[in-house]
């Protein structure tokens, strides 16, 4: 009794050419999906750049309005006190 025969060798090769074509197809799958990911991050990192210039930006736009705002104050109340 001879276990691999010749028809045996020829199902054998199919169900491997088979497994490959689908190894081969998720593979392809999940390259496609890692360089999705890949674009995402980039865009993260884009995003929290830009959100890191915006947070320097209104905060001292923030500083700005204070100082205009004491400025105000100091004059109004060089104002009142001059009456």
């Amino acid at each position: 009794m001879k276990i691999f025969n010749k028809n045996n060798d020829k199902d054998t090769a199919s169900l491997w050419k088979k497994e490959a074509k689908r190894l081969e197809k998720e593979r392809n799958q999940l390259f496609t999906e890692l360089e999705s990911v890949k674009g995402y991050r980039k865009q993260y990192e884009d995003l929290i750049e830009e959100v890191s210039q915006l947070k320097a930006r209104y905060s001292k736009l923030i500083q700005q309005v204070e100082t205009i705002g004491d400025e105000y104050k100091k004059k109004l109340q060089d104002i009142v006190d001059a009456k």
